[in-house]
């Protein structure tokens, strides 16, 4: 609940990408798109005074890739995408790779914001060589989808935090669709007292102008 509080009163956002989420229960201008996962608890796409105007289901792991499209009041139509990367077998590839595989192939051609937990970082090919974690990197790099940490950051962030962790990984990530890259004008990750102590997730949060 701690971290609920703080995405509607101190993050305030229009949308949001969640994973491993219970919604409460909800103001008259909020709405949560879900696919459950377990006991009421999945991965979902939260929205403040917006309305879905679709939702979306194709793919291997539906229910850790929920998607739905909005119409802002520019009456642009967006589509969002939240992912919670299943790790199988210890294992996120081959699976998060099919998961935006079937992404592309659906969603290419549309205005897209894309994210969420893909528990994969570019230093898990430090960590983990001959993975899958770098060619997955270095393919998103050539592809539609434009990494918005890059148009502030060279390097990537600590997004995760837990005992004994030997890496500073970035398992949190927020994409958009080219045509939205310049409209993205600023990118914070928010590592503070407060949101260490309500998850072991930070919120990575991008203000795009549209």
């Amino acid at each position: 609940m701690n971290a609920w509080k703080f995405l509607r009163y101190c993050i305030k956002p229009n949308m949001a990408l969640l994973q491993e989420t219970c919604p409460p229960s909800l103001e008259s201008n909020e709405l949560v798109v879900l696919g459950k996962i377990h006991q009421g608890w999945g991965t979902g796409i939260y929205l403040q005074n917006l309305q879905p105007s679709s939702v979306l289901k194709f793919g291997r792991y539906p229910n850790r890739t929920v998607i739905t499209s909005v119409h802002l009041p520019s009456s642009k139509e967006v589509f969002l995408v939240s992912i919670h990367a299943p790790i199988i077998n210890g294992r996120v590839f081959p699976y998060l790779a099919e998961i935006f595989n079937d992404i592309e192939g659906e969603l290419a051609e549309k205005s897209c914001i894309v994210g969420g937990d893909l528990n994969s970082a570019r230093l898990a090919e430090k960590a983990w060589p001959n993975h899958g974690h770098g060619p997955f990197f270095e393919r998103l790099d050539q592809s539609w989808l434009v990494d918005c940490r890059k148009k502030f950051y060279l390097e990537e962030i600590q997004t995760v935090f837990r005992p004994k962790q030997q890496f500073p990984f970035q398992d949190d990530h927020i994409f958009v669709s080219q045509d939205l890259a310049e409209k993205v004008v600023a990118y914070e990750v928010l590592n503070t007292e407060e949101t260490r102590r309500v998850s072991d997730h930070i919120p990575v949060v991008v203000q795009i102008e549209v």
